[in-house]
């Protein structure tokens, strides 16, 4: 195809027909990222008297019971390992497991922002022998609770294995803008086509994805800047200008990337550390707790992340909300 032919059919496409992609946003929106010298302070390690007067009237006492078990914590950087509620603690476990403080200001109802087992995981760590002060994380970027300092974001999935949400990813403007890009041009590449006898290029949702779909998506996109006399087209023509610069933007964000699978590991990284660098932080734990008491504490490590050769398989996003496979990229040791 020649290149004027090439620019006829993206001006054709593009100025009068071009397809909206719009990412949801319709979840509860979080706080931008804090710079690591401006993240909140860990708490001191008192407890939290929120949860207490919770536990108290849901157990209808005035003196919180306590567990004679010691359960395992690993400490900050600790790799990733699990445990079951034993049997003489089971029944407390149980009765927290779906309750919540009330919303401010209010005295009945319960909040959305502490969700299932999370009361029982504190109650489980904070009242036993386990020789851990924990303590609520619930202003700004904080994870879910504090365990002697370090952040333990808490997750009531219904097992522990295959891919897993890490919440809607709405509030995180920089990575929207870059999915935007990434799986718009490779759209406009589908389009555009590559002539007959060439391998047909799918489209892929920014809101509906897996990690291995950043590969031929951004291999679209270095090919896009490739493109012979781009940079004289850019200059004659708006929408050339338009994919030349949303391509070096892309190239910018990834720090000049190789190739596209060089570029979707580069993504993926920067994509999950968006969420798991604040909540539970970088040597934190995610706990997926069980109502049968099982618990599994996967002890995240962002550079382990960064260099599992096999990422890209076990992480992507459904319905606007990032998922990964803990057990495979945090595995138990």
């Amino acid at each position: 195809m020649k290149l004027k032919e090439l620019q006829k059919m993206i001006k054709e496409e593009f100025e009068h027909d071009e397809p909206e992609v719009t990412i949801a946003t319709d979840e509860p929106q979080e706080k931008p990222t804090p710079d690591p010298d401006e993240t909140s302070l860990a708490p001191e390690g008192k407890g939290s008297l929120v949860y207490d007067d919770v536990i108290k009237k849901t157990l209808g006492v005035d003196e919180i019971p306590r567990s004679k078990n010691k359960y395992q914590f690993k400490g900050k950087g600790g790799t990733s390992f699990s445990f079951d509620v034993q049997p003489d603690d089971m029944d407390i476990w149980l009765k927290l497991w779906n309750t919540a403080p009330p919303k401010k200001g209010e005295t009945e109802g319960a909040t959305k922002g502490v969700g299932n087992g999370e009361i029982s995981l504190y109650w489980l760590y904070h009242y036993s022998n386990s020789g851990i002060k924990v303590d609520e994380g619930r202003s700004g970027d904080d994870p879910d609770l504090f365990f002697n300092g370090i952040g333990v974001e808490v997750k009531a999935y219904k097992s522990h294995s295959g891919k897993k949400g890490l919440g809607r990813y709405g509030a995180d403007k920089d990575n929207l803008a870059l999915l935007s890009i990434i799986f718009g041009l490779n759209s406009l590449a589908s389009i555009i086509g590559g002539g007959e006898g060439a391998k047909k290029i799918r489209t892929i949702n920014p809101t509906n994805f897996n990690g291995t779909d950043f590969i031929p998506a951004l291999e679209n996109v270095i090919k896009f800047g490739n493109i012979d006399q781009l940079e004289d087209l850019a200059e004659d023509y708006p929408v050339f200008r338009m994919i030349r610069d949303n391509v070096n933007s892309v190239v910018e964000e990834l720090d000049s990337p190789q190739n596209g699978e060089e570029a979707a590991r580069r993504m993926a990284v920067r994509f999950l550390t968006s969420k798991l660098g604040r909540k539970p932080r970088d040597g934190g734990y995610l706990a997926s707790v069980l109502k049968t008491g099982n618990c599994l504490f996967y002890g995240i490590d962002l550079n382990k992340m960064a260099n599992d050769p096999n990422l890209l398989s076990n992480m992507g996003s459904s319905q606007s909300s990032m998922v990964i496979n803990f057990i495979k990229t945090f595995p138990p040791s």
